[in-house]
């Protein structure tokens, strides 16, 4: 369908299953329609960016409770001007930590400022953009922060609900993501053979990707246990997920007393005010976290690791050497897997770029990465 018709009728619709139901059907045989990746709304949103911007409803799988669809929300950015023969291929976004509340969702802030100038550069290229919230953000749902499975799937049914509502887009994929974005595309990568195959995923592009398995100062510090530390916000958001997916959690076992008005404000606070509120309680990991924190949270440090890092594509790596979030020796331990489990890895150091801004300094690489990949070429191979 022409997005001129989207646009003639309101850009709002409510799904295939909603149109393949006969009013008198039982509500099985209805649900038996539902599926993942499927539309449920589409509304043309306003935007600084140079490409005609959709905010976009759809159904991915959650991950957390077996045969249940959520309603999760993404930005869709179409350049100007026709499609190519085949369609424009689809850069599909995945964004750093903005918190787990449902008002932290990209997609309700709006495009403007930095975000439309990050999009504007792939839209220019002859990209469409699709971004993902997370389930839990933008629309109602439990958000399973860090949860491999959760955000992968949601990365790749956003791609697939926008090119059922959106006409002019190609099969042909390139997933980026930063910080927990990045966490989210590899992920993605890893479950696209079998959870997507109808997408051709061309290569990811992960910069400042976390590996809590491998982290061994996440409940210390990067620079010990006496000093702030970003673990300290990142380990409220992740026990504040896990006690909305498991009610049996005590978060008294894994936060200290002082940092307990904090496990209940990451639930709904942003990153930047939560970020704010921790460093003014004065909450460092010595102060913040029980001896059995580690414990109490495995059922989300587990839920993180990535489904495998034996890709089929390409992986692009970026790392700021002045990253002070991520530890660096993390995030090369990190591309040492990935070559390990066979795939193509061009890793790339960004010179003392701390944490977001390595994701701008790794743009006009990531750009030529993108472009290497979808024509069909073989970017080098740092493993080699």
């Amino acid at each position: 369908m022409m997005r001129s018709v989207w646009l003639a009728l309101g850009i709002t619709m409510f799904g295939l299953a909603a149109c393949a139901t006969e009013p008198d059907e039982d509500a099985e045989s209805f649900y038996a329609h539902v599926a993942a990746g499927q539309v449920i709304s589409l509304k043309h949103q306003a935007s600084s960016a140079p490409g005609t911007t959709y905010r976009m409803a759809y159904r991915s799988t959650d991950a957390h409770v077996a045969n249940k669809l959520v309603a999760v929300s993404a930005t869709v950015l179409v350049p100007y001007g026709t499609p190519p023969a085949g369609g424009w291929p689809v850069m599909a976004w995945a964004h750093g930590t903005s918190g787990i509340g449902l008002t932290c969702a990209p997609s309700i802030m709006g495009v403007g400022g930095p975000q439309a100038s990050f999009y504007g550069a792939w839209l220019r290229r002859g990209f469409a953009v699709v971004a993902t919230d997370y389930p839990g953000l933008g629309e109602p749902g439990t958000p399973l922060y860090l949860n491999a499975r959760s955000e992968g799937m949601a990365v790749l049914d956003s791609v697939r609900a926008a090119r059922r509502a959106v006409h002019g887009l190609s099969r042909d994929v390139v997933l980026q993501g930063h910080d927990q974005g990045a966490h989210a595309v590899i992920s993605a990568a890893g479950l696209a053979a079998s959870y997507a195959p109808d997408l051709h995923v061309k290569g990811t592009i992960a910069v400042g990707a976390p590996n809590l398995q491998d982290d061994d100062t996440f409940f210390d510090g990067q620079h010990g246990t006496r000093r702030f530390s970003p673990n300290v916000v990142y380990a409220l958001m992740l026990g504040a997920s896990l006690g909305q997916a498991n009610p049996a959690f005590d978060p008294s076992d894994a936060f200290s007393t002082r940092a307990l008005p904090l496990y209940r404000k990451a639930a709904t606070e942003c990153r930047s005010d939560l970020f704010v509120d921790v460093e003014h309680a004065g909450l460092t990991p010595g102060n913040s976290f029980e001896p059995s924190a580690r414990v109490a949270l495995a059922p989300a440090l587990d839920w993180a690791r990535y489904p495998t890092l034996t890709l089929a594509q390409p992986l692009f790596l970026g790392i700021g050497t002045g990253d002070t979030q991520i530890p660096i020796d993390t995030q090369e331990g990190l591309a040492r897997k990935a070559c390990a489990a066979g795939t193509r890895v061009t890793l790339h150091y960004y010179r003392g770029a701390e944490h977001t801004p390595a994701l701008n300094d790794a743009q006009t690489d990531a750009l030529a990465f993108a472009r290497q990949v979808v024509d069909g070429q073989t970017p080098a191979d740092t493993c080699r």
